[in-house]
């Protein structure tokens, strides 16, 4: 595929996951289940690749037992605070790379997740079908992306992702910061028992419509960065990222977005689906 500057990326994952330690053991734990379903079975003796690991948030969780083996790759900096973060965690290696260029031979990995990363690259279908490759025959791969929404709601992203994208990656975070309060009124308005005050939550959200809703301020900050500061945001639909699975030859597809217990008031929507290679046995 072409040469697409991917800078932008680069910087805005550096400065964010360099910037911000947010590690919430809980939560983390919480939502790497809620959006793999991946437990100590599926993981044991395993190699397994985190797919743009960022800070390696979810990257520690995956890689913490003895028999853990899990290589973390990201396009950014990020790679240097993952590697501060897992530092106790004999089984992780970390490799800077590209999604589009994948650093690893075909069959390498008997599971791959990739949460909200194929959604920032310039071709998240190319970056998926590259993933389904490495897996070996049997293997699992697990993807999140965000959704596809309403018109109205994708041409107010828009909008403001068209102005937030041309900001200098710092004056990006300088707003977020203001912005968190924003984020905290939306949660009260949210939570009113009145109806006429949910809606004015509703109108504020649609306004502010990246700002996030976390009930921590500092998580708050970096969510809002995360979806304001990157240059490529795709949303997709369900029969969208279902058809890369087909592509890709893989079976037994689960959506796993189906019934998910969200930690909180604030995690977004998105498109949750895992899949496996067909084996020998399977013919």
């Amino acid at each position: 595929m072409p040469n697409i500057d991917q800078n932008r990326t680069k910087t805005a994952y550096g400065l964010q996951w360099n910037r911000f330690r947010i590690i919430r053991t809980e939560e983390d734990e919480a939502t790497f289940f809620n959006r793999t379903r991946l437990g100590a079975a599926d993981l044991d003796g395993k190699l397994v690749l985190d797919a743009g690991c960022g800070m390696g948030r979810y990257l520690r969780i995956a890689a913490q037992g003895p028999q853990r083996r899990v290589i973390g790759m990201d396009l950014s900096r990020a790679v240097h605070a993952a590697r501060e973060l897992t530092a106790l965690l004999p089984g992780v290696s970390l490799v800077r790379g590209d999604l589009l260029r994948l650093p690893f031979p075909t069959e390498s990995f008997e599971v791959i997740y990739s949460l909200g990363v194929l959604d920032h690259t310039p071709d998240p279908r190319a970056a998926f079908l590259g993933l389904a490759r490495l897996l070996k025959p049997g293997g699992r791969l697990v993807v999140w992306v965000y959704e596809k929404e309403r018109p109205a709601i994708e041409w107010m992203m828009n909008l403001q992702r068209a102005v937030s994208t041309r900001l200098p990656v710092s004056v990006v975070e300088g707003l977020c910061r203001l912005m968190t309060p924003v984020g905290g009124l939306k949660r009260r308005l949210f939570a009113s028992p009145h109806w006429i005050v949910q809606r004015i939550g509703v109108a504020l959200h649609l306004l502010t419509i990246g700002v996030s809703m976390h009930p921590d301020p500092e998580v708050r900050v970096c969510d809002t960065l995360d979806w304001y500061a990157p240059r490529f945001l795709s949303r997709h639909t369900h029969d969208e990222v279902a058809a890369w699975f087909h592509e890709a030859g893989l079976v037994d597809s689960i959506d796993l977005s189906r019934d998910q217990a969200y930690f909180h008031e604030g995690q977004g929507k998105g498109i949750n689906i895992t899949g496996r290679r067909s084996a020998p046995q399977d013919r």
